[in-house]
């Protein structure tokens, strides 16, 4: 918990710290800041850049970062909970969370506010009461018209359009992220529009798909799926991911299929990182030509950006905008610091990218 001003005072006297600000005639030592960050799972390409951009901002800053996270296999609320609960205990001066199921860990993260806790979600959201600020990496239109301009880029080359429909189906992963049923939301609407009106979900029971976070479960499904594309009126021609496991599983189930189909009539997309996907896009057999995404490192870097300067006082949840280090002035709006628009990377531009 944050010191009172005399605690702080007495406890710079005891330990001989010099550095003092003075504050309405009176000197007070600064403190040292503990950010601690969690994500939805570790070990995997995506968070592992945004940790490096978190450790980026820290080490600029010169602050404390606790980075902790479940396992892809055991990527539940309960996990988190645990880590969380620890952290709490430890009486850290700000928490950024991507959560596993917004509602679920709510009452976790209202317990971390009652403590004095500064709380502030990236990647994805949880119930709004119960934090401080959200770190958005994209808005949910932006993200949407990102994954649809990509798998639209491959399927107009292939001869799809307002003449020829394209039945699509989405990846999502465990049906309680708050971020990808929004994309998922966004896309929906996006398909009514004469742009994307040539692409169709047909059935959404069947091609909505939600294989969770645990990779054995991911593969299976993005097999199965891969098993159902082809030209035909009653397959599907799009597959497109909004998880950073599930895009790259689509491409490594194509190339493991025994029996192929066609790469020249279907197309395979998603969000995830570019390395992850850049085996498959420089592979002209492999239908997966396209990814999204966003500047993963950079997500890290402002959301303990934000979080340091919440914890300071330097900006409060009724700013209207935060100057993020090197990233300059991002706009807060409702609560919410939005990085910036979604990025549709291919084969010309894929190489750019070292995360």
């Amino acid at each position: 918990m944050r010191k009172s001003l005399l605690k702080k005072v007495a406890a710079a006297a005891l330990a001989g710290v010099m550095t003092c600000t003075m504050f309405g005639g009176l000197a007070y030592a600064e403190e040292e800041v503990t950010i601690a960050m969690l994500p939805k799972f570790k070990g995997e390409n995506y968070f592992d850049a945004v940790k490096t951009g978190a450790e980026e901002a820290s080490d600029e800053l010169g602050i404390t970062l606790l980075y902790d996270g479940p396992s892809q296999d055991q990527a539940t609320n309960q996990k988190q909970v645990d880590i969380l609960e620890g952290w709490i205990a430890q009486g850290v001066d700000a928490i950024l969370v991507s959560p596993n199921d917004p509602t679920a860990i709510a009452p976790t993260l209202k317990k971390a506010q009652e403590a004095g806790i500064k709380v502030l979600t990236f990647d994805a959201d949880a119930q709004e009461d119960s934090r401080d600020l959200f770190i958005n990496q994209v808005s949910a239109d932006a993200a949407a018209k990102g994954l649809l301009d990509a798998a639209k880029q491959d399927l107009t080359s292939k001869g799809y359009g307002d003449d020829k429909k394209a039945n699509i189906a989405l990846v999502s992963s465990t049906g309680t992220d708050a971020n990808q049923n929004a994309w998922q939301a966004a896309i929906e609407e996006l398909l009514t529009t004469d742009d994307y009106s040539f692409m169709v979900i047909q059935n959404k029971d069947t091609d909505i798909l939600y294989p969770g976070t645990d990779e054995t479960k991911v593969n299976a499904e993005c097999a199965t799926l891969i098993s159902r594309m082809g030209p035909g009126e009653d397959q599907i021609q799009a597959a497109i991911a909004l998880s950073s496991m599930s895009t790259p599983a689509l491409g490594a189930q194509y190339e493991s299929a025994a029996s192929k189909p066609d790469a020249t009539v279907i197309t395979l997309t998603g969000l995830a990182t570019p390395n992850a996907l850049k085996t498959y896009i420089k592979d002209e057999n492999n239908p997966l030509s396209t990814g999204v995404l966003w500047n993963c490192m950079d997500l890290g870097y402002l959301a303990v950006q934000t979080a340091y300067q919440l914890t300071t006082g330097e900006i409060t949840t009724d700013s209207e905008s935060i100057t993020a280090g090197r990233l300059g002035d991002k706009e807060i709006t409702d609560r919410q610091v939005v990085l910036g628009d979604a990025l549709v990377f291919d084969a010309s531009n894929v190489d750019e990218f070292d995360y």
